[in-house]
């Protein structure tokens, strides 16, 4: 046995050529910055249930899950032929169909509370649109945030994304841009009063859950309070429900917490991973401004204009009427959770256990994993987010941890999206948790060995 790395370039050779391949055609050799690995990632080659092999046959328990997006699991049949049906009908028919219809009803149907919905083809697209909706609803032009939460790649969410606050995550932000953003402090209501008092703000969007899909954890009482405040100011309050809709519960987060805003913006789970699937949904007083109206002057100067030629289209909303019929009851919700509680129960003992410093924490389906030597000794995953610094849970796990923790996981066999974050399905077994929890416990023991992390390896 050589060191981590060596085993990995030497165990997952197939994909290092295919990596040298795609460096020649795409920038950084993928599609997304969060499959950037060192020292390459793994291509894969198919998936079934809670599991997926790569280009050399290597079988990985996925808690990558697509992004948070396959709440059936990979290649759940009755999403395959739905899809694989309405194909062989249309691949667009450029008008709309029942099938739209039907797949709203169901978004209404589940959450209880939204009136009307929009589909888009991304939850990065359903959030901008939720700010368009809410500047032409007020007349208002800011949009105000939390530091850290992740509202898409568009150049507004780019605003105090995360630390250092004071520059744009990306190159190519125009300096106007800020001007129509403004960042609170995290989970500070004071500061959301601060922001909204001044009288500007069309909108406040935050992530029900927290920063960074849950990785900095909000509360009912935060909840409630910003609720509160958006009424009193006139604010519109938009939920980003993107990895939250449709998996916390059928009403998402909206339905778990208990708090009510008036637009939310759903993605992933919405068609079950089926590409190109999203939507706007909330309160026709909001919503409405979508539609055309017999008024020529209202509609050029205060309707919030949507399009998008593959919105609604027929295979997203053959996955979506799919999913949804299956999600609406809540029974995969809950299993799909109490998998992610035996899953934190087996990492934090297998931490506890080695000595290091770290814990899986997360709510509902969604886990989230930190490590490091500079973290307390808390192994309760609802405890351990307390008690520490807001910016160093969104740092996860810091390099050169970071790298090899991701290498050794790959080579037990179990795949963690950027190392950190992971979903459950309903594809999970108690024996896959197990196993998840068996494999991972080696990586971990692979990194201390190395002296990456202290601990007993």
């Amino acid at each position: 046995m050589g060191t981590i790395l060596e085993d990995y370039t030497k165990k997952f050779g197939a994909s290092q050529a295919m990596f040298e391949r795609a460096s020649k055609v795409a920038p950084g050799g993928v599609h997304h910055d969060v499959r950037i690995q060192n020292p390459f990632p793994i291509f894969m080659d198919h998936g079934l249930g809670c599991r997926k092999w790569d280009i050399q046959g290597n079988e990985f328990i996925d808690m990558g899950c697509g992004h948070g997006s396959l709440i059936l699991g990979h290649s759940n049949p009755v999403i395959i032929k739905a899809v694989t049906d309405e194909a062989q009908k249309f691949m667009h028919p450029a008008d709309p169909t029942e099938l739209d219809v039907r797949w709203a009803e169901l978004v209404h149907e589940c959450t209880k509370w939204t009136e009307l919905a929009r589909f888009v083809l991304s939850g990065t697209e359903a959030d901008h649109l939720a700010f368009r909706v809410a500047r032409a609803h007020t007349g208002k032009d800011v949009i105000a945030k939390f530091r850290g939460h992740f509202h898409g790649w568009h150049d507004y969410n780019m605003i105090e994304y995360l630390p250092p606050y004071e520059f744009p995550m990306s190159g190519g932000i125009p300096k106007a841009i800020a001007q129509t953003m403004r960042a609170c402090k995290t989970n500070d209501l004071d500061a959301v009063e601060a922001a909204l008092k001044q009288g500007d703000v069309a909108g406040f969007v935050l992530e029900p859950d927290g920063a960074l899909g849950g990785t900095v954890p909000t509360s009912v009482e935060l909840l409630k309070g910003i609720r509160e405040l958006c009424t009193k100011y006139g604010v519109v309050l938009i939920f980003d429900e993107v990895i939250t809709g449709f998996r916390f519960a059928p009403g998402g987060a909206t339905e778990w917490f208990g708090v009510t805003p008036d637009i939310a913006c759903y993605a992933k789970a919405i068609c079950g991973g089926v590409p190109g699937g999203a939507a706007v949904a909330g309160k026709a007083e909001f919503m409405s401004d979508i539609a055309v109206r017999a008024d020529a002057d209202w509609n050029r100067k205060k309707r919030a204009r949507h399009m998008g030629t593959f919105s609604a289209n027929v295979l997203a909303a053959a996955g979506g009427i799919a999913t949804l019929e299956i999600l609406k009851d809540g029974k995969v919700q809950d299993h799909a959770a109490k998998m992610a509680d035996l899953l934190k129960v087996g990492f934090n003992n297998a931490i506890r256990e080695a000595g290091a410093a770290g814990v899986l924490y997360g709510t509902r389906s969604t886990l989230r994993l930190i490590l490091g030597d500079d973290l307390p000794k808390i192994y309760d995953p609802v405890e351990f987010p307390k008690a520490v610094e807001i910016d160093r849970l969104l740092t996860n796990v810091k390099e050169p941890l970071g790298t090899n923790l991701y290498c050794a996981q790959m080579l037990e066999g179990i795949d963690i999206l950027g190392k950190t974050h992971g979903w459950t399905n309903a594809a999970w077994t108690e024996a896959d948790v197990n196993e998840a929890v068996a494999r991972w416990s080696r990586a971990l023991h692979r990194v201390i060995a190395e002296g990456y992390l202290s601990g007993k390896a």
